[in-house]
């Protein structure tokens, strides 16, 4: 329940265009390049692949969280089908992330697993921190 929980609670993270503080807080609106960004990252790994997969991500993981910029970088399994994975990386801006997309950890995940997926979608998502208040 934690998982689908936190699961959700990324997919609804909402950006300024939302915000009812919007009026107040417009800074950050027009410049996308000072906004946090959330990540949400589905992954349908092939069943043989799913312990290797979670290996291989806790690997990255423990470098990702140490970088300048990481304020959240998870991982969470589907209680309902053991197969589907959901990657909810929140970064302080683009930048950060740019700078992530550029690790060796990060490039050794993507190689790690580039064969074990059966499917995957995307979504990013630009969040004013200071409308979120």
């Amino acid at each position: 329940m934690k998982n689908l929980f936190l699961g959700i609670a990324c997919v609804l993270l909402a950006g300024c265009a939302n915000s009812p503080k919007q009026e107040t807080v417009t800074s950050c609106c027009n410049d996308k390049s000072s906004m946090e960004v959330v990540l949400n990252l589905h992954r349908k790994v092939k069943p043989e692949y799913v312990s290797a997969y979670k290996e291989a991500f806790a690997k990255c993981k423990a470098n990702t969280i140490q970088e300048v910029g990481c304020v959240d970088y998870g991982v969470y399994q589907s209680p309902e089908d053991s197969t589907e994975f959901l990657i909810c990386e929140v970064w302080e801006n683009e930048n950060a992330l740019a700078k992530h997309g550029e690790t060796a950890h990060l490039k050794q995940l993507l190689e790690e697993t580039k064969d074990m997926f059966d499917g995957a979608s995307n979504k990013k998502i630009y969040v004013c921190a200071e409308a979120q208040k």
